[in-house]
């Protein structure tokens, strides 16, 4: 899948850089503000950067062979989209292990654990991924995105304060699905017996 930052470029003498600009690695993992989901299929290793890639997708599928590791610390480094995002996925005693001691995870153990949603032979990888995908993009793309901001929004913050959030008219997106011809056309296409027609507007 990725295995990170080249080891041997840097071994070269190229200079470490922490800061990867917008987007962090891979100009994905640092990039709260996207507005589409994105579905991550993992076949093979996901190492260091290409462990936080996967952390930053909203959705995971994975080859039966797939393995997730951040060996960082043993290099002198650290995972920094990774020390972010991981404690917040897993148990803090797993996540502890993965950070601290680069406790490698099989593609069962990320299933069990929730990184991945779904582990399937390699053969089928792609059609699984693209089947949720296609799930995914068959949703009016207002909602998906409304959901989106709303649970950035609103995730850290107890539930009552994020329920007044939620009804207070500052999510953009939010007030723009309410108002939007597809919240008319779902519940109108559903009356009707046919599939709905988005017009994302």
């Amino acid at each position: 899948f990725s295995a990170g930052w080249d080891l041997g470029a840097a071994a070269a003498g190229e200079d470490f850089e922490a800061d990867y600009g917008e987007g962090g690695f891979g100009g994905f993992c640092e990039l709260p503000g996207r507005h589409k989901p994105v579905v991550c299929a993992v076949n093979g290793m996901a190492v260091g950067g290409g462990f936080e890639i996967a952390m930053a997708a909203e959705f995971v599928v994975a080859a039966d062979h797939a393995r997730f590791f951040l060996p960082e610390t043993g290099l002198g480094i650290i995972p920094d989209a990774g020390v972010i995002r991981l404690p917040r996925m897993l148990p803090p005693v797993v996540a502890n292990e993965v950070l601290y001691g680069g406790r490698r995870l099989d593609a069962s153990e990320a299933e069990r654990w929730g990184l991945v949603n779904k582990v399937v032979p390699a053969a089928d990888l792609e059609e699984a991924a693209m089947e949720l995908a296609g799930r995914i993009a068959s949703a009016a793309p207002l909602a998906v995105e409304a959901v989106m901001a709303i649970d950035r929004a609103t995730r850290h913050l107890p539930l009552g304060e994020a329920f007044g959030h939620l009804r207070s008219g500052d999510l953009e997106a939010y007030e723009r699905m309410l108002g939007s011809e597809d919240a008319e056309e779902g519940p109108r296409a559903f009356a009707e017996k046919r599939n709905p027609y988005w017009q994302g507007a």
